[in-house]
């Protein structure tokens, strides 16, 4: 009687041929699904890598290029280990026939089903070059330039040694005289894509490099240069806002900018704004801002160089040669693992796309404007020209959202609810840190923060107006400037001091904070209008944004129904500042984050809804320490209640504190914010720096330690400056 156990055995469990089944789909699909998901990477930051300058969504966008250009290199590394072990040129089996193994003379080695993988690392490799629109993910990035040199030599030597260990030998007898054999073929195509992997990858590797000087690895012309044709105006403007960067730089805070050279594009750009009615000074800030943001994030602008272009002609000519072999090739039914053809198809048509598709984002680019606009090119460039003033210089740059945070509005939908209340007091009894964390005044802010989909034009034109106010002698005998003296409580905020104002108009570094006695934070306007608020601007700049704020939120309900030209947009700006001083606090720290709203919470919400503090309620008592904001606030409310000029003092003092904002924080947070679409805040920042050549200045101190190239480059930039403008 046989053994029922031991015959039941003989037969595998079910199970265990399940796991068998699951382990083989897994190695046939593991390379492909790595290739792949490389290839979508490189697809979607294509199309989104830019796109995040004219989003504010941080979860959708931003955090899926961050996600997606991480792990590319993670993944490309494990693709390229496992494609050197792929068993392209091993010895066959002995039980193994012919047609199986299609065995070759030469080696004594057979080349298997997997043969077309060996392509597939020469793609990766061209992959990681990245497409045109984004090539670092932060400024500091551009720094690191030797990690990515690191990276080029250590994912290249993973691919050509992938390549060597899966080499195929060429075969010498009959059956394989064929030379469009796909066994012949198979490692040549794969040597033959390997080129333009390493050009693209080292043309990232070059770029990124070449950020660290002036620009580097960008096309650069001279006024002389070009020809300005005043019936194409997106040109005129495009050519304008290059030949700012050039002069100032902003985002180079060593720069060694001329003082003369400077003072001449102020001088144009202000004439321009006070004669040119048509002239659209945020316009041409936006266009400063995208050529900054491609000169930092991406390649575009690369192509329009000499070596750019030779680079990306040897790159796409090679890919579209492969194609093309591999399509000529002979390969047999059943040769090929199922699907590998399919892959390999799919990854040379999308390294071919991205080519394309990069060529024609820098063709569509306003750098594409630039060189065309050289005088041996503008005749033949001419269709590219009217492309762009047809069909892009209306179109938006950067997203023109406002963030806004009103303190009418969060003490009139603020009510916590029972159990919000005792968990918080239970928070309060085990740790004030843990309390402040959770429900801290500043969270509770932040829930009603909003978005204004798109910005009064009163906003702009309150901007303009206040700086030409304050900077064309033309319009004003008021000094561009208010006494030294005045501006010394302006130095007490960041770090202590560590910010301090300069106390004469010598030259002084360029620290990357701000280094100019013409930037104020009301003394100007309280000059001109009141001089008994100036205690209002002597606190600290967030008690001064907090008193200022409820202030206008007082006066904007007293005269709601009634007629004013930029009430309206006095309420923007005043919202933007709470919003900029509690939601983003740590993107833009231009003074500290005043936190102690919570203690005078009812008094203030009295004051806002009231118009006034009820005498019954008593201010709490803080000894040593300054007094309560609300107090503060309420002197405020009551001068400015009774003043007949309140709106013309909020529009000039709400424009003096942006700009006194956009100055005190560093360059880089401003060009860090581009990648998140920029802030209302970074165009103020850049506009004040056209009006005022005390804002952008050499950063050393003596005529002797500056850079004679780099100055002598500066002065042929700024010639003929005044035709650009013409």
């Amino acid at each position: 009687m046989p053994c029922i156990r031991t015959c039941a055995g003989d037969k595998p469990p079910q199970d265990h041929k399940v796991a068998e089944g699951m382990s083989r789909l897994w190695e046939n699909w593991d390379l492909r699904i790595l290739a792949l998901y490389i290839l979508v990477a490189q697809l979607y930051l294509h199309f989104f890598g830019r796109r995040r300058t004219k989003t504010k969504s941080a979860v959708i966008m931003i955090g899926s290029v961050w996600l997606l250009y991480s792990f590319s290199d993670l993944l490309a590394a494990i693709a390229l280990g496992k494609l050197s072990k792929l068993a392209v040129n091993k010895n066959p089996p002995a039980d193994e026939t012919m047609a199986n193994s299609h065995k070759i003379t030469t080696g004594n080695g057979t080349i298997g089903d997997q043969m077309l993988r060996v392509m597939w690392g020469p793609l990766i490799l061209f992959y990681l070059g990245g497409p045109d629109t984004i090539t670092v993910l932060s400024v500091q990035e551009n720094r690191l330039w030797m990690r990515h040199l690191v990276g080029l030599f250590t994912q290249g030597f993973r691919t050509v040694y992938a390549l060597i260990a899966t080499w195929s030998y060429l075969p010498e007898k009959e059956p394989w005289k064929n030379p469009w054999s796909i066994q012949v073929l198979v490692s040549l195509l794969a040597l033959l894509i390997l080129i333009p992997g390493i050009i693209k990858y080292g043309e990232r590797v070059w770029i990124i490099q070449s950020r660290n000087k002036y620009f580097g690895g960008f096309v650069r012309l001279l006024p002389s240069q070009v020809k300005v044709r005043d019936s194409h105006p997106n040109e005129k403007r495009v050519l304008l806002a290059y030949f700012c960067i050039q002069t100032l730089m902003p985002h180079c805070q060593d720069y060694p900018c001329d003082k003369r050279r400077v003072g001449d594009l102020e001088r144009n750009f202000i004439e321009s704004v006070r004669n040119d009615t048509s002239f659209d000074a945020f316009k041409l800030i936006d266009i400063e801002l995208g050529l900054i943001y491609d000169m930092l994030f991406s390649k575009i602008g690369t192509i329009f160089t000499i070596w750019g272009s030779i680079l990306r002609f040897l790159s796409f000519s090679l890919v579209v040669s492969g194609l093309v072999i591999f399509l000529k090739s002979d390969k047999p039914p059943g040769l090929l693992l199922e699907g590998d053809d399919v892959i390999t198809y799919i990854l040379i048509a999308g390294a071919i796309f991205l080519e394309i598709a990069g060529i024609v984002v820098q063709l569509l680019s306003d750098w594409a404007v630039v060189w065309a606009c050289h005088i041996d090119r503008i005749k033949w460039a001419t269709p590219l020209l009217y492309l762009h003033d047809r069909l892009f210089s209306e179109r938006q740059r950067w997203p023109e959202a406002m963030g806004q945070l009103s303190l009418r509005d969060f003490f009139k939908k603020h009510n916590p609810n029972v159990c919000t209340s005792c968990l918080e007091n239970c928070l309060k009894c085990l740790g004030n840190a843990a309390w402040k964390y959770l429900f801290g005044m500043d969270k509770k802010l932040k829930g009603y923060e909003t978005q204004k989909s798109s910005l009064l034009p009163n906003v702009k034109n309150l901007i303009i107006s206040h700086l030409l106010k304050k900077y064309d002698n033309s319009q004003t005998s008021t000094q561009k400037t208010v006494a030294v003296d005045n501006l010394q409580t302006s130095t007490e905020e960041i770090g202590g001091g560590d910010n301090v104002e300069p106390t004469s108009h010598e030259k002084v570094p360029d620290d990357g904070v701000w280094s100019t006695s013409g930037v104020t934070r009301g003394e100007w306007t309280l000059e001109k209008y009141d001089k008994q608020l100036k205690w209002s601007i002597k606190l600290q700049f967030d008690r001064s944004i907090v008193i200022w704020h409820v202030a206008t939120e007082v006066c904007y309900g007293l005269d709601r129904g009634k007629e004013s030209a930029n009430r309206e947009a006095v309420k923007m700006l005043s919202d933007y500042m709470m919003y900029l001083l509690v939601v983003r606090s740590t993107s833009f720290p231009f003074c500290n984050n005043y936190d102690k709203i919570e203690k005078d919470y009812d008094r203030l919400k009295e004051l806002i809804r009231e118009g006034s503090v009820p005498s019954g309620q008593k201010r709490v008592e803080n000894e040593g320490g300054p007094p309560d904001i609300a107090d503060e606030a309420q002197k405020l409310v009551q001068h400015m209640k009774e003043h007949p000029k309140r709106w013309a003092i909020l529009e000039s003092i709400w424009a003096e504190m942006l700009c006194y904002a956009a100055w005190r924080c560093r360059v880089n947070y401003h060009i860090e914010g581009l990648r998140h679409g920029g802030e209302f805040l970074t165009r103020v920042w850049l506009l004040q720096m056209h009006f005022d050549r005390m804002l952008r200045r050499s950063s050393s101190s003596t005529k002797s330690d500056l850079d004679q190239t780099a100055k002598t480059t500066a002065e042929k930039w700024c010639d003929c400056f005044g035709s650009t403008n013409t």
